[in-house]
């Protein structure tokens, strides 16, 4: 593990979710490389996975922008632990949702960092995909952003 505890595993993870948290794709992206994989496991859509650039733009951008109030989700990190490189992170996601609901969902995410080029290597997430699914459905106070449709119906959302 680096001298410096500014690169090692758990922090680049913790710096991770602070980037995540604002909504700035640019500042997230910086943990990724071409070859980076994000992995959900939600089995009824097939776990779905993205790798490089798809990441945001496939991924976390649509699911942002098109099903959450401005500003949101914010993620809260109940507890990191570490083995050499692999981290485990408890976590949970907050926010308004574009339809009005308020959004609650507990994660559990694994990832594999390198921690001298401050890179997330491979990512997989764990979450209730269907409480997501649902509580994003739209309602009379509102919906998904049909801009993101395409991609928020692969990833299993009602637009």
């Amino acid at each position: 593990m680096p001298d410096d505890p500014k690169d090692s595993p758990k922090d680049v993870v913790r710096r991770f979710f602070a980037a995540l948290s604002t909504g700035d794709f640019d500042r997230v992206w910086e943990f990724f490389t071409a070859d980076s994989t994000w992995t959900v496991n939600d089995v009824a859509n097939g776990l779905p996975s993205q790798r490089g650039r798809a990441i945001i733009d496939d991924f976390l951008q649509p699911v942002r922008e098109g099903l959450f109030a401005p500003g949101d989700p914010k993620i809260e990190v109940v507890r990191l632990i570490a083995e050499g490189t692999t981290v485990a992170a408890e976590t949970i996601g907050r926010g308004t949702l574009l339809n009005g609901n308020a959004y609650e969902n507990y994660y559990a995410f694994v990832f594999e960092v390198d921690p001298e080029a401050g890179k997330v290597v491979a990512l997989k997430e764990y979450m209730d995909s269907d409480y997501a699914h649902s509580v994003s459905a739209p309602t009379q106070a509102g919906a998904p952003d049909a801009k993101y449709a395409e991609q928020l119906r692969s990833l299993g959302h009602e637009v």
